[in-house]
């Protein structure tokens, strides 16, 4: 069985992905209003959808190698 992590871990990850998150955001802002000239609402909205996107990817890494550990233990 898989021991659960504390929640001073859960939150730092989160704290992290949010961070990254909003960094990525300003700094695709920024780059886009230099290369536009003005402001305006464009893709890089669109990083906002990264933390959705980490935990998907997360959880299916997750279940890729879970399934690897089960097929090398030859209970497939």
């Amino acid at each position: 069985m898989k021991p659960k992590r504390s929640l001073a871990s859960v939150l730092l990850e989160l704290a992290a992905v949010l961070l990254v998150t909003a960094l990525a955001f300003a700094w695709g802002r920024q780059v886009a209003q230099a290369e536009r000239g003005y402001n305006a609402i464009g893709g890089e909205h669109l990083l906002l959808l990264l933390p959705a996107m980490y935990y998907a990817g997360k959880r299916t890494i997750q279940d890729w190698i879970a399934d690897l550990r089960e097929l090398k233990k030859g209970r497939y």
